[in-house]
């Protein structure tokens, strides 16, 4: 069975964003920079990202090993905070990432 390991949502602005999911959610920052913020809660990370430099939401989905990201349907993507993801999209045109934290990320991200 494969984990769920983030949900990513599209935010005008990341200050106000980050604010309520703390408020709200008790989430923790655990990862910023100008496009992003990713958000710690007990079972799943929210990634609020901003709109103004990505154009979809998606949710990710954890693998163990960088050699099964789904390479040969999407692109692969080298982020800024280490993690590479593979986006695909479904049927439906809705956008999946495959994502794999190498062991440097884990132990920053405590994954």
């Amino acid at each position: 069975m494969k984990t769920v390991d983030h949900i990513a949502v599209l935010v005008e602005n990341l200050d106000v964003s980050q604010k309520w999911y703390e408020e709200n959610c008790n989430a923790e920052l655990v990862f910023e920079d100008y496009k992003y913020r990713r958000m710690q809660m007990n079972n799943v990370t929210i990634a609020i990202i901003d709109k103004k430099h990505y154009e979809h939401a998606h949710f990710g989905i954890l693998v163990q090993d960088y050699a099964n990201l789904p390479s040969d349907k999407g692109e692969i993507v080298h982020h800024r905070d280490g993690t590479t993801g593979c986006y695909v999209k479904d049927p439906d045109g809705n956008v999946v990432e495959f994502i794999y934290y190498n062991e440097e990320c884990k132990k920053d991200m405590k994954v």
